[in-house]
């Protein structure tokens, strides 16, 4: 029987395009052809070697892929019209069916060019191949997370940024690309349940898979379902970016440089404020940023920091730009993120630092006339030879019960040999003309029929007085000690204290705030 040539020919050609190992002719089929068959673990010849022009591949890969930039350029060929695999191009027999370049080099395919061996894939890092060996093409990065590419709550899959901080409680971290700047820097959540940071250090290589979310304002990877994997390379310094004070005072400028490893300076950075006991604020020339507790509680370090409170000052300060709710706070993570410290030149005592004793109970108004007597108040004594912060200052009644304590939230200085008033509740239900040194707070509520205070830190009891009993006929009168016997040890026998006899307040409230006691008692 006598084939017809055209058709003996057109078999031919079918054979030599598909090859032994059935490679594809198109150019979406042809970022891989080369790769059919095999299992992905290729050698690393040039990406840029010129095709062959020997008979075509039978499925042995090690011979024709790379491994750093995905597909190459080697080309299987036959003696028929070749068909190249490598580039973005083939020839006039594989033209009708090449539809699109799916490289990822830059998107335009030049139909003049066949085989040349250069490639091009993944020069301008947007990778739409769906093929297997893209080397990190569909990677997603915190810049693209942080600038709004990525939108909140997609999954994300993040490789080699490097840990810039890591919180105290092992909960999460911030995490930055390598090559910094704007929307380089993110923060990492893993919670209680998630992936375990433990062993992380500052400076550790890290891939995370999870998604985005937004949290308090703060953008986020939330991890917790997801996994932190150490790459193994270690050691990587990431330099702080330089910002000014006047960029972080402004929301719209501060958020390109939310959760970036940023360094502030000044001439110097002054604490203007304590807040919440554990934070505080940095001022120079009138523009300041808070330091935050959330990786390192700074104001905590005394033997990094001795005597550091208000009127301490640094040159310098650095760490991951932490944000809630349109704060922006520098985290600094080792005490070197803090430079140039100097303590206060008055130095203060915290209350952590008070021996007992330091601060004396000297007069106490627990039966105000005032509605529900909502106005009580407590005055102290500055024993010590040094000014007190009485931030931090505990105050218990009888019970001594934590959970009904009051607190000084705010920085509130009393001079050596001074007084303070410490009101209770707030400025709301305070009738007095003159507002007290600091609040303490709802608790605790004296007792008009007996009751007694004590002053505490943390760990010891500063003060403390005798109970007073059920006193008729002594509403408004405060309860003060002789002011002959204004010490720690004295203060602590009945008998050396009495009802005011001195009217301060309208015609109604008796004592001596703020002020030395009279010696006189009232006769009730």
């Amino acid at each position: 029987m006598t084939l017809d040539r055209p058709l003996i020919l057109s078999l031919a050609l079918v054979a030599a395009a598909c090859g032994d190992n059935g490679t594809a002719t198109t150019a979406t089929d042809s970022s891989t052809s080369t790769a059919s068959g095999t299992t992905g673990d290729a050698t690393t010849n040039d990406p840029t070697t010129p095709p062959t022009t020997d008979a075509p591949t039978t499925g042995d890969a090690s011979s024709t892929i790379g491994t750093t930039v995905g597909p190459t350029s080697d080309a299987s060929t036959t003696d028929a019209p070749a068909t190249t695999t490598g580039d973005s191009s083939t020839d006039a027999l594989t033209s009708s069916t090449t539809g699109e370049q799916t490289t990822g080099s830059t998107g335009a395919i030049d139909e003049t060019t066949s085989s040349t061996g250069s490639d091009t894939t993944g020069s301008t890092g947007a990778d739409t191949s769906s093929t297997g060996d893209t080397m990190g093409a569909d990677d997603d990065s915190i810049y693209e997370i942080q600038n709004g590419t990525i939108k909140e709550k997609e999954p994300v899959d993040v490789k080699g940024v490097i840990v810039t901080g890591i919180s105290a409680t092992k909960t999460g971290m911030f995490v930055q690309e390598k090559d910094g700047g704007q929307y380089s820097g993110a923060w990492v959540y893993v919670g209680k349940m998630g992936p375990n940071i433990m062993a992380l250090a500052l400076g550790d290589e890290v891939d995370i898979t999870g998604s985005t979310l937004e949290f308090n304002d703060l953008t986020e990877i939330d991890a917790s379902l997801g996994t932190v994997t150490p790459t193994g390379v270690k050691g990587v310094k990431i330099d702080p970016a330089p910002v000014t004070l006047k960029t972080l005072a402004d929301p719209m400028t501060a958020e390109p440089w939310e959760a970036v490893h940023v360094r502030v300076i000044g001439a110097p950075l002054t604490i203007t404020q304590i807040i919440n006991l554990v934070e505080y604020k940095l001022t120079s020339a009138g523009e300041g940023v808070v330091v935050d507790d959330l990786l390192y509680a700074s104001l905590m370090d005394k033997p990094s920091f001795p005597q550091i409170g208000v009127d301490a000052s640094f040159t310098a300060a650095a760490g991951p730009l932490n944000q809630s709710v349109g704060v922006y706070k520098i985290a600094p993570r080792v005490p070197a993120d803090l430079e140039g410290y100097k303590p206060p030149p008055n130095p203060k005592l915290g209350v952590e630092d008070l021996k007992a004793g330091d601060l004396v109970i000297s007069e106490v108004m627990y039966n105000p006339t005032c509605n529900n007597d909502d106005c009580e108040w407590i005055e102290v004594y500055n024993a010590a030879a040094q000014p007190i912060d009485l931030l931090g200052l505990i105050i218990q009644d009888d019970a001594q019960d934590k959970n009904k304590q009051g607190k000084v939230t705010v920085s509130a200085v009393v001079d050596p040999g001074k007084f303070a008033v410490l009101g209770f509740k707030t400025m709301v239900s305070w009738p007095y003309p003159n507002p007290p040194a600091a609040f303490y707070g709802a608790n605790p509520a004296l007792g008009n029929s007996g009751d007694q205070v004590f002053l505490k830190n943390t760990t010891i009891t500063i003060d403390g007085m005798p109970a007073w009993g059920n006193q008729p006929n002594n509403s408004g009168h405060s309860f003060k000690l002789d002011p002959n016997k204004l010490n720690a040890v004295d203060n602590d026998v009945l008998a050396n204290w009495c009802y005011s006899a001195v009217l301060f307040y309208m015609n109604t409230e008796w004592g001596s705030p703020g002020a030395v006691n009279e010696l006189a008692c009232a006769v009730l």
